[in-house]
């Protein structure tokens, strides 16, 4: 049989057999389609089963398990395109889990460490593709909660904080971090200025309250509302503490509350004219350092260079002064006090404490109660006794002034004199009384501070 006769036996039995051929090979095709479809699905149940696993755990908090899971096993069976397939099915379940857990931490449901450690366990998923976009939505809605004051700072800081550390994030979230920061900031700034107000500090509460961010409407129609208050209640205040402060001695300090009302009563006759008082007041009475050294060389003649000096003022019966210790080439040798009105010097001088100076204009000493007491000068001393002598009608032909040791030669009882001077602790000029011709001369001592005179006879020492 030639191969002609072959070919045409083939075509023969072909178109006799056409149907079961067909239908023969249309089985084959089919099965091997069923076996495709078969192998595909099955497939993809096992990823979803793998997926579903994995995110099984991650929900019941077994994030090592999880981590190890996903890759030392699913890595290590899967092929490269399936663990493709793996990723991009889990990451969108990720992706809902990450925002259920980011609420819940939100609004208290689970702890910080919780939520931390959530985010750890997703960094550790090397292929998770995460919806960047969601969680930058989750993390502006945070924002404005805090902003409403549905939550606390804390929770909202450290809920973006912890968010921020998503390998998907890079700094997408500073811009909310950066906004709360600012809320908490300005808030606190309200906080510190109702303190302020409340203490009556109102240049200070409006300083605070100028800063709070408009942007925060509830604290910054509070804080122009309060500032507004600030300034209505500062006006009598103000004008009270300078007043006291001017009272006091205390010039600049006066004058820094008129400057606090100037800049909201800047036409007030009544400040102005204040201001000018106090201004006055400044330049008059205040001494420098090197102003006291100066009067101090003056009366004193020792060279300002070898003067140096620690001082502070203070006020005595409402006049200004300045209590002032020298010291000559570093070595104390007074204490005094100036009048900043006067310019006049009084040194430190009492029974137990006097210094050798002779250049004061009068002499002060401090009580045990603290109060200072300025002595009498020799002048009204004199003309205390005289008027006493007037006043009793005990004439004599002239008066003077001497020291201790000259009024001792006219004194018989010397030692009853010491006792005396002992006893009272006190310091006294010596006055000589001459009655004329003939007549014995009569001693008499006025105390300095009190102004009391006392006589001394042969017998006795009498207050006069």
């Amino acid at each position: 049989m030639n191969f002609k006769e072959l070919f045409d036996k083939c075509v023969d039995f072909i178109d006799s057999k056409r149907k079961s051929i067909i239908t023969v090979s249309l089985s084959i095709l089919g099965l091997i389609l069923l076996m495709i479809v078969f192998f595909i699905s099955s497939d993809e149940l096992s990823i979803g089963k793998e997926s579903d696993a994995l995110l099984k755990s991650i929900e019941s908090r077994k994030y090592e398990n999880a981590s190890q899971y996903y890759n030392s096993t699913l890595k290590k069976e899967f092929s490269e395109s399936k663990m493709r397939r793996f990723n991009k099915s889990v990451s969108k379940k990720i992706d809902k889990l990450l925002l259920t857990n980011g609420d819940k931490y939100v609004n208290g449901q689970i702890t910080k460490e919780q939520y931390l450690a959530l985010i750890n366990t997703i960094n550790s998923l090397n292929g998770i593709e995460l919806n960047i976009e969601r969680i930058i939505e989750q993390a502006k809605r945070v924002s404005e909660m805090y902003q409403e004051e549905n939550i606390d700072y804390d929770t909202a800081m450290s809920y973006i904080s912890i968010s921020s550390t998503l390998n998907a994030v890079v700094n997408e979230l500073d811009v909310y971090k950066n906004t709360i920061k600012e809320l908490y900031e300005s808030r606190q700034l309200y906080k510190t200025a109702t303190e302020h107000q409340e203490k009556k500090k109102y240049y200070e509460a409006i300083n605070e309250y100028d800063k709070i961010l408009e942007e925060d409407k509830k604290y910054y129609d509070l804080a122009q509302k309060n500032k507004k208050e600030c300034i209505e209640d500062m006006y009598d205040y103000y004008l009270e503490k300078a007043d006291e402060s001017n009272t006091q001695g205390n010039y600049e300090e006066a004058l820094q509350y008129i400057g606090y009302l100037k800049h909201y009563y800047f036409d007030d006759e009544k400040i102005v004219s204040l201001e000018k008082k106090y201004q006055n007041n400044l330049s008059l009475y205040t001494l420098t350092p090197e102003d006291i050294i100066n009067i101090i060389s003056k009366k004193s003649g020792i060279k300002k260079k070898n003067i140096s000096i620690d001082s502070y003022q203070q006020m005595i019966d409402q006049e200004k002064y300045y209590y002032v210790e020298v010291f000559e080439h570093g070595t104390l040798i007074d204490e005094i006090l100036i009048d900043a009105k006067t310019k006049s010097i009084y040194s430190y001088k009492d029974a137990n404490k006097q210094y050798k100076t002779t250049y004061s204009d009068g002499y002060f000493r401090i009580l045990k109660d603290g109060k200072l007491e300025f002595a009498i000068n020799e002048e009204k001393a004199q003309f205390t006794l005289k008027n006493k002598l007037e006043e009793k009608g005990n004439k004599y032909k002239d008066l003077y002034p001497v020291s201790k040791e000259k009024a001792n030669r006219y004194i018989d009882n010397q030692e009853k004199l010491d006792k005396f001077l002992g006893d009272e602790k006190d310091l006294y000029y010596y006055e000589i009384v001459n009655k004329g011709w003939f007549k014995a001369k009569e001693v008499y001592i006025i105390n300095m501070y009190t102004e009391k005179i006392y006589f001394i006879s042969e017998d006795d020492i009498k207050e006069y």
